[in-house]
C-alpha cells in the first residue's frame, strides 16, 4: 500500500502509521524499517510516550530497537515473545531485510530511505547521507511482512516515487575506496587494473585515486609495480592504511599496541550510548580517555577489559559493548598469526611510550592529517579542506598543533573522526617521500 501524498517528514509518518496499525488492525507485531539509529531512538522515544497515553483496556506497545550497535541483550527482545496482550513494534535499520528473520511480523512500515556510504575521489571524502532505496530492496522490505500468515506492508512514498526508484542499489565497488580492491588484484598478478573486466566497472577517477593512494603509501613503485612493501601490505586482510601502520610497527617497537588498536578499530564502536542514559554513559567513558585521543582511548578500554576478563557486569556498568571487544580480540589473534607468517614480532611493546604508537599510525594516515589554524579551526593537510572534529571523538573542543584521523566523513560538515593528538614536526618524518613531494609541488 502507498501514500496518495508524499510524506514531509518520514518520523511523523511512521509514528502515525504505528498507531493506526495498532488501533485499528488485529493483532500482528510491526516492522518498522528507518534509515539509522539517531531515527529509530528518536522514534523510540515518541513510541513510549503515545503508547502511555493508551487507553487501559487498550492493547499494549512495546517498542523494541534494532541496529548493529545495539548490545546482544537488547538486539534479544526482538526476538523474544511479547508479553500478554502486547504488541511489538520492532524499529530498525535495513539490517532486517535480508540479515535476519523475525517472527511474529505482520504488518511493515517502510520509509523508503535508507543511509548510504559514498566516496569522493576527487577530494576523498566518504559520505554518509540519506538516499531513496532502490526498487529491489523495496521488494525485499516488502517481503518481510507475513512471512508466516498473510501480512500488510505499508509504503510512505507514492506510487510514482516507486516506479522513479533505482531498480537496485548501486554496487559498493561504484561508491567506496578502491585501494583494497586494487592491492588486491596487484597481489593475484592483475598490473592493469584500469582495463581489467570488471562486473559492475568503477569510475576511472576511483580507480586512479586509489593507485595514488598505494603509490604514496609506497606498496606500488614508479612503474605501477607490486613493491615488496606492497606484497607484504597485500599479506593482511586490512585496507592497506592499516596493512602499512602494522608492518612499520615493527620499526617503532609498538606492534603490541598498534595491533590492539586496529583490532578495536575493525569492529563497531566498543562505546554504547543508549539514548535514555546518555550522561551516564558519557561520565562512564572518562574514566576511559586518553590526552592523546581515540586510538590511545581505545587501548585504555582493552586494557580495562583485560583487568577484569571481560566480565559482563563491568562492560554494562561501563557502556562497553561486550560483543565487539570480542570480535575485536578474535581479529587481533587473526593478525598475531598474520605477523608470525611474514616473520615479524607481534609482541613488541612500546610501554609508556605512547608517542611511538601515534609516530606509527602517521606511517599509513599521513594523507589524513589536519593542522591547527589561527582561528581555531582545523585544516587538511591534503586537500587544505576545513575539517571538524566529530562530537563523539576525545579530541573534540581541544586545540592541539596537528591531528590525525581515521575517517573524514560528510553528514552535516566535514567531520573527521578516530582523531589524535600529533606534532606537524612528525610528518616529514612519517613519510618523507610524500612531503617532500607535496612541498616541491608548493
Amino acid at each position: 500500500m502507498f501514500t496518495v501524498e508524499p510524506q514531509a517528514d518520514y518520523l511523523d509518518a511512521c509514528l502515525v502509521s504505528i498507531f493506526q496499525i495498532h488501533v485499528n488492525n488485529p493483532k500482528g507485531d510491526i516492522l518498522v524499517f528507518l534509515p539509522g539509529q539517531d531515527a529509530i531512538e528518536s522514534l523510540t522515544a515518541l513510541v513510549n510516550e503515545y503508547s502511555a497515553q493508551l487507553r487501559p483496556q487498550q492493547q499494549r506497545l512495546l517498542a523494541c530497537p534494532l541496529f548493529a550497535a545495539l548490545p546482544p541483550s537488547q538486539q534479544q527482545k526482538v526476538f523474544d515473545p511479547a508479553p500478554e496482550n502486547t504488541r511489538k513494534v520492532i524499529l530498525s535499520t535495513n539490517i532486517a531485510e535480508t540479515s535476519i528473520t523475525i517472527p511474529g511480523i505482520k504488518y511493515v512500515i517502510d520509509c523508503g530511505l535508507a543511509k548510504l556510504r559514498g566516496f569522493n575521489p576527487k577530494i576523498g571524502v566518504e559520505s554518509l547521507l540519506l538516499h531513496p532505496i532502490s526498487k529491489s530492496s523495496a521488494w525485499q522490505r516488502t517481503g518481510r511482512a507475513g512471512r508466516e500468515a498473510a501480512g500488510v506492508c505499508y509504503r510512505l512514498y507514492t506510487e510514482g516515487a516507486f516506479r522513479e526508484l533505482e531498480d537496485d542499489t548501486v554496487p559498493e565497488i561504484r561508491r567506496c575506496n578502491l585501494a583494497a580492491a586494487v592491492l588486491s588484484l596487484k597481489a593475484t598478478g592483475i598490473d592493469n587494473v584500469l582495463e581489467f573486466d570488471y562486473m559492475d566497472r568503477p569510475s576511472r577517477a576511483s580507480l586512479v585515486r586509489a593507485l595514488e593512494e598505494l603509490y604514496a603509501l609506497g606498496a606500488i613503485d614508479d612503474k605501477g609495480d607490486l613493491s615488496d612493501l606492497g606484497k607484504q601490505m597485500a599479506e593482511f586482510p586490512l585496507d592497506p592504511t592499516y596493512s602499512k601502520v602494522l608492518i612499520q610497527s615493527k620499526d617503532y617497537g609498538c606492534s603490541l599496541e598498534v595491533i590492539a588498536i586496529i583490532s578495536l578499530l575493525s569492529v563497531d564502536s566498543v562505546f554504547f550510548t543508549p539514548s535514555d542514559k546518555r550522561e551516564q554513559a558519557s561520565e562512564a567513558r572518562k574514566k576511559f580517555l586518553h590526552p592523546d585521543g581515540d586510538h590511545l582511548t581505545l587501548l585504555n578500554v582493552l586494557k580495562s577489559y583485560w583487568e577484569v576478563k571481560g566480565d559482563i557486569e563491568w562492560c554494562k556498568e561501563n557502556f562497553i559493548n561486550n560483543r565487539n571487544v570480542k570480535i575485536a580480540l578474535e581479529v587481533r589473534d587473526q593478525l598475531i598469526r598474520f605477523c608470525e607468517r611474514i616473520d615479524m614480532n607481534p609482541h613488541s611493546t612500546c610501554g609508556s611510550d605512547t608517542d611511538n604508537v601515534l609516530k606509527c599510525f602517521l606511517t599509513g594516515f599521513f594523507q589524513n592529517t589536519a593542522l591547527l589554524q589561527p582561528d581555531g579551526s582545523y585544516k587538511s593537510v591534503a586537500g587544505s579542506q576545513l575539517v571538524k572534529i566529530h562530537p563523539g571523538s576525545a579530541m573534540f573542543g581541544k586545540r592541539v598543533e596537528g591531528i590525525l584521523y581515521n575517517e573524514l566523513v560528510f553528514t552535516t560538515k566535514h567531520y573527521v573522526r578516530g582523531v589524535s593528538a600529533i606534532q606537524s614536526a612528525w610528518l616529514p618524518l612519517a613519510a618523507p617521500k610524500y612531503f617532500n613531494n607535496v612541498k616541491s609541488s608548493n
